[in-house]
């Protein structure tokens, strides 16, 4: 599978889970304030490209994808977890 480029790539879910609250609440100044936090402590990583993953787990109910880094590089093989709007079908 492929994730969308600029996609946000959560190590913990409850990072997730809180940045999808904030996302679904419509309240843009708290989200981009999260995010912002997020990825300038290395929490989160944002990506500008399109990137390969293997699928290693999916819930539906929590708009959950854990994933595995395909694409080659230092990160490859590292796991994570996204929101499943992320993925490009």
């Amino acid at each position: 599978m492929q994730v969308k480029p600029d996609s946000i790539w959560f190590e913990d879910r409850a990072k997730l889970a809180r940045w999808q609250a904030l996302k679904k609440a419509g309240d843009s100044k708290a989200l981009a304030s999260y995010q912002d936090g997020l990825l300038q402590a290395r929490a989160a990583w944002q990506f500008t490209r399109p990137l390969t993953v293997r699928i290693r787990g999916f819930e539906p109910k929590a708009h959950l994808v854990d994933v595995e880094m395909q694409t080659e590089g230092r990160l490859q093989g590292s796991t994570w977890v996204l929101d499943a709007s992320t993925l490009l079908q």
